[in-house]
Formats: C-alpha cells, structure tokens, sequence
C-alpha cells in the first residue's frame, strides 16, 4: 500500500504546475536590479555653511544667517548585483532648506556579506557631485567629490526589503574658504529597496541516489521547480525504510503550508486511509543557513503543519507522528545552491508495526 501512497503523490504532483516554492527554493539576487528610495538627513560643514550664509541679503545663497547645518533630503537609486556579494549603483539626492537647493549625484561600488540571506549588511564606496543654487540665482558645485558608508538590509518579502544606511562625504570647493578646501558631510537614510530579475541556478546533473528503495519527488530545476518521478530501487532495504519525500512547500522562514501543496497531501491522504493500521512519522529537515536551534524548531514545526492538515483530511491523530531533525541529516552538501535545496526537505516514514508477541 506504500506504493500507492507514493505513486498517487507524484502522480498529482506531475500533472500540478507549481510556480515556486518558499520553502525549497533560496531567493538568487545575482544578476539582479535594485530600486532604492530613501530619505533621512544630511548635515553640511561648518565651513560651509557659514560660505552660504555669508554676504549681503541680495549676495548670499540662504535667506538668512542663522540657517541650520541639518536638513531633510531624499536618494533615488539604481543598482546591479553582480554577484550576491558585488553591486555597483548610481545614485540622485537632493534637498531644499533656508531657500538653497542641493543635488548630488553620484556613484558607487557595494560589497554585501550575502545579498541572498534575509538580513545583509553591505558596505560602499563612490564617488559623487554636489550643485548648490540659491533663490537668488547663484549657483556654486564642488570639484571634486567621494563618500563611503555602511548599511543593513532587512528583507521583508522575496523582492521587498527595508535599507538603512548611513555614510560620510568628503568634498572640495574652489569658492570655500577652509582648511585643506575639503568638507564633510555625514548623511543618514532609511528607505526601501525592490528586486526585479536575477539569475536562476543551475540544473543539477544528476540527484544523488539514496542507499535503499526510495520512490520520490524531486524537483530538477529548483528555479521553474518542474516536478518529475524518479524511482530508484535497491535490493538492500534494511539501510532505510520506506518513505517518500514530499514536495511541500512553506512561506520562507514558516511553517504555513502554500495552497498549491495541498493537493499533494490530499492525495497522500487518500493512499493512507486505504492502509489501516499503519503508523508514519512525518520528518522535517533544514539545510545549515541560520542557527542550529532555530532550524530544529522550523523543521518540527513544518513536520507539525503537515501531520495537522493530515488529520484535518481525515486520518486518525493516531497514525501519524511530528519529528524535526533541523540540519543534522542532511542528503547532499550544503555548499551550493541545489544541495541546500535538496536538504530542505518534508519525509513521510512508514514506521514497522512492531513483532507480534509470542502466545503465552
């Protein structure tokens, strides 16, 4: 009867196109555009403020002499990500106080520690402009410009993530007199920043084959995630027992089980009703991205979700078991892309009823 479980399983999921899978599938930011829009302050030298603010009423490019070193501006940015760590961007900023108007645009070369984990600090370094116009129609604009900073991302979905950033300009003015004709210019934002694109990984050449009878689902292109049967048998079956690994997919970081997996365990549900009697323990694994007790906890707990849509379709509380085993089995390397796919991973075992007891 483990075979009808298994066959019924692939066979919907062949014939069901899944368009992703939050669960198996790791966000690939290489190759991607980023939108950024942000806003937060920026303040000017000392040296140049007290340029702007000096002369006569008609002369000096702010309204008047008490004007304040902060001010609110806005970034617009466009970048591209090489690599997850690699990006390179160009940049638009701006800001209008005390009747002066300031532009700078710019550009720059980031390094993220990993554009593709839910959290990436990233650090840059650029080169950029500034023209300052006042009211009354004089304009001044640095020679020279470069900045460097540092920043965090925080994904708040696959495409979306909040960016904070702050970092420090150094300019010259021909027109300023200061120290060294240099300014400074610290600056501070929070914005958002969007995806669009990036590359797919590659196809795997070939699925690793496990060490006894297995008939499973593997998806082969974790990108379009197309699902094919693969039916491996072995003549040993006493390395493992029967199971099935199913293609259920979760929100990323969840246990809440997508619509499209549903279809996949109501027929799982169909094959066990058919067995009375028998006893599975549902297992849940996790690749080695993260913290070892935060991986135990979303593995059992993703086992969890899938026994109680079982029972929710039926099948006794009684048959089936919830176990989490977070990144300790793993069944191939977690050093790519594909392998960690492979880990991350929801298996049914059939559990052997135990010997019956000799007659007294």
């Amino acid at each position: 009867m483990f075979d009808r479980i298994v066959k019924g399983a692939a066979l919907l999921a062949a014939c069901v196109a899944v368009p992703g899978s939050a669960q198996f599938m790791e966000p690939h930011r290489e190759g991607s555009w980023e939108f950024s829009l942000a806003g937060g302050a920026v303040f000017i030298d000392p040296a140049l403020r007290d340029f702007l603010v000096s002369g006569s009423p008609e002369n000096r490019f702010t309204h008047d002499t008490g004007a304040s070193r902060a001010m609110p501006t806005a970034v617009a940015r466009i970048g591209y990500n090489f690599t997850r760590n690699l990006g390179v961007s160009i940049s638009g900023g701006g800001a209008i106080k005390d009747g002066v108007t300031y532009l700078n645009p710019g550009g720059a070369v980031t390094y993220t520690a990993n554009l593709n984990a839910r959290t990436s600090p990233f650090l840059l370094v650029g080169t950029e402009l500034t023209r300052i116009s006042g009211d009354n129609g004089r304009i001044t604009h640095s020679t020279w410009g470069a900045h460097a900073g540092a920043g965090v991302r925080q994904m708040v979905s696959q495409n979306l993530a909040l960016r904070l950033e702050g970092r420090v300009a150094i300019a010259g003015y021909n027109e300023v007199p200061m120290r060294r004709n240099t300014t400074y210019a610290p600056m501070g934002t929070v914005g958002v920043s969007y995806f669009v694109g990036g590359r797919q990984p590659r196809v795997a050449a070939a699925l690793p084959a496990p060490p006894a009878r297995v008939e499973t689902v593997y998806a082969t292109r974790v990108d379009t995630v197309r699902i094919v049967r693969t039916d491996t048998v072995f003549r040993d079956r006493s390395m493992m027992g029967d199971q099935v690994v199913l293609r259920v997919q979760f929100r990323t970081n969840r246990a809440e089980l997508l619509p499209q997996s549903r279809m996949v365990l109501d027929s799982v549900a169909m094959a066990i009703r058919n067995t009375p009697g028998s006893s599975w323990q549902v297992e849940g694994h996790t690749d080695n991205v993260g913290a070892d007790a935060a991986n135990l906890s979303l593995s059992r707990a993703r086992a969890e979700s899938v026994v109680a849509y079982l029972v929710s379709r039926g099948i006794p509380a009684g048959m089936l078991t919830a176990e989490g085993f977070g990144e300790t089995r793993p069944v191939t390397t977690n050093g790519t892309v594909d392998g960690r796919a492979q880990n991350r991973r929801v298996q049914m075992r059939r559990i052997p009823a135990p010997p019956s007891q000799p007659a007294p």
